[in-house]
């Protein structure tokens, strides 16, 4: 429904003009100032909704009045020269409205003429049809339910009061669209989650409204099992949790259950126990609709009880034996199991229990079900690491006239396992042979009479053999001290080889005393009175040491100024950068030095 409007589209002035000539003068005309008044024109669809049963048609623009509101008529006449520029203002139908003055008063809903006419020629006028009509005061909204889901539909109601009002037609909205929607029915579709203010408007002008909060629900849609396929052991029990999608859902509860509790029983959190052996379903429904299920194929299992192992098999590097095991109960479900080794690095073990030696050791191997029931049982097995071959550390033992030396085989590899070995001399008249107390590979050997004789090791793993020459001799006397004069790191030291053998290094001891014969700290690293000095430089038989080629070792300048004198001791040898040859104390060559370098 429109008003009636003028070029522009702007409400002005209507102009309705009537002639009523007399000689010489002007026409005269009566105007309506219409601007804020609700004029429509006579063809307007609107109006027809206000119009009260069996009215004439007419073809005057309309003013629709409500009940109980007054109308302030302001009119013009024209020309503005008029000696008299006053209105007359009547209706047809008092009991509709009446007039005072300028003021239009409604009375009682209907229609009547209105008609402005000139004081002065009531020729000059203009008409209108007034329709008084009753206006919407209340409207009351209502609905089945003030919920509705996503997706889903519901029809509010909108109640008009008075009865008789002349429009009961209303216009609905919604404050948030993105929530809920709705149509020109009062149908309501949820959008999504959260609560939405629908609105109806009544369409007579009045702007009376009346507002309805709606609830848009998120219903569930899909149930989702973390679990869908499970085995578990009778009298045992896990957890399936479920997730109720999607996560905007306004109610996430589900209800579970058992298609089978003889098999397997679910408690309200979704927890299921295994009663006996069998396959069933477990069965997640959402709370909020009942029609939305999920579902887990639940197979319950005899576990096993108990896993046992038999003894520990010998297993030699690099060689294979077999592990035995027993799992119960008999009628277990799965009695597979499966082995671990804690050191792989020591031996491997296979699928079907075969372990495989690597090297010399020991560690535990573990078996366990494979059922789940972690059941387990573990056993420590040795790897042993066979003999390969033997070799003696020193290629020649010199052995001095009545005293004992040691040295030593190697075995190989150096992890082999068996270290017992028979040792033997070729003529225990020169030289005899015992193995050290718990080192079978350690050897002891005892010069009896000067001479050449062979030492003989066989190992008891494999029966490999290894030998050294032994030379019976004197050979601690193999050296001399020809030339003693010692101050501090500065010596003159000149040993001499007596000997017919090659020796290749020599060590001396040094130690400081004062003139009261009392030790004077002279070595860096312990603070004793006593330094070494070595000589790496070979010595063939008759040969001397040279002064620059000697070495000192820990050597710190003493505090005391009364030093006195430097003992010099060769307390040790090497042969041939095989044997070192320590001497004897009582045998070591000593030289006295006073200070006088």
């Amino acid at each position: 429904m429109k008003k009636i409007l003028v070029p522009l589209l702007v409400l002005v002035l209507l102009c309705v003009s009537l002639a009523a000539l007399a000689e010489g003068n002007e026409a005269i005309t009566v105007e309506l100032n219409t601007t804020r008044l609700p004029l429509y024109e006579a063809n307007d669809p609107g109006v027809d909704l206000f119009r009260a049963e069996g009215a004439e048609e007419n073809t005057l623009p309309v003013l629709l009045v409500p009940l109980k509101k007054n109308l302030e008529l302001r009119v013009t006449v024209m020309p503005k020269d008029l000696k008299n520029r006053k209105s007359v203002l009547t209706v047809d139908d008092e009991e509709v409205a009446r007039i005072r003055e300028t003021t239009l008063y409604t009375r009682n809903a209907g229609e009547t003429i209105l008609t402005i006419a000139s004081a002065m020629d009531p020729a000059a006028a203009v008409q209108y049809r007034v329709i008084v009509y009753q206006p919407v005061t209340r409207i009351a909204v209502t609905a089945s339910e003030k919920a509705v889901a996503v997706g889903q539909t519901i029809r509010l109601t909108a109640d008009i009061l008075p009865e008789n009002s002349a429009m009961k037609e209303v216009e609905w909205a919604s404050q948030d669209e993105k929530i809920a929607t709705v149509d020109g029915e009062g149908n309501v579709t949820g959008v999504k989650r959260g609560t939405a203010r629908i609105t109806a408007t009544a369409k007579d002008g009045s702007n009376i409204k009346a507002s309805i909060s709606i609830q848009v629900n998120q219903n569930p849609e899909e149930i989702t099992l973390d679990k869908p396929e499970l085995t578990i052991d009778t009298g045992r029990s896990t957890a399936i949790r479920a997730t109720v999608l999607p996560k905007d859902a306004n109610n996430k509860n589900v209800v579970w259950a058992s298609s089978d509790e003889s098999i397997a029983k679910v408690n309200a959190d979704g927890r299921v126990t295994g009663v006996a052996l069998g396959e069933c379903t477990i069965i997640c429904t959402d709370k909020q609709t009942g029609t939305v299920q999920a579902s887990a194929v639940v197979h319950v299992q005899q576990p096993v009880t108990k896993v046992t192992l038999g003894e520990a098999p010998a297993v030699y590097a690099g060689e294979t034996a077999q592990l035995s095991w027993t799992t119960e109960p008999a009628n277990a479900s799965n009695p597979s199991v499966t082995f671990k080794a804690g050191n792989e690095k020591v031996l491997t073990v296979s699928e079907d229990g075969t372990i495989t030696g690597i090297k010399a050791g020991e560690t535990w191997v573990t078996v366990m079900s494979t059922d789940g029931s972690n059941r387990q049982a573990k056993i420590k097995v040795r790897v042993y690491q066979h003999v390969t071959g033997v070799h003696m550390k020193r290629n020649t033992a010199y052995i001095d006239l009545r005293t004992k030396s040691t040295t030593t085989a190697i075995l190989e590899p150096d992890t082999a396992t068996n270290h017992n070995m028979t040792w033997v001399s070729a003529d225990p008249s020169i030289a005899t042979v015992e193995p050290i107390r718990n080192q079978p590979q350690r050897i002891s050997i005892y010069g009896v009479s000067e001479g050449v004789t062979v030492i003989t090791g066989t190992t008891e793993d494999g029966g490999f053999q290894t030998s050294i020459p032994v030379l019976v001799g004197h050979w601690e006397k193999s050296l001399k001290i020809q030339e003693a004069k010692v101050k501090g790191a500065d010596a003159l030291l000149k040993v001499k080889n007596v000997s017919d053998l090659t020796i290749t290094s020599i060590k001396v001891e040094v130690s400081v005393f004062d003139n009261e014969g009392k030790p004077v700290p002279c070595n860096s690293k312990d603070d004793s009175n006593t330094y070494v000095m070595t000589y790496k430089k070979t010595l063939e038989p008759g040969d001397v040491t040279k002064e620059k080629d000697w070495k000192t070792v820990n050597f710190k300048l003493p505090d005391s100024p009364t030093v006195h004198e430097y003992v010099v001791k060769v307390t040790e040898f090497e042969i041939d950068h095989d044997w070192i040859k320590v001497i004897r104390k009582n045998n070591q060559p000593t030289q006295k030095c006073p200070v006088h370098l």
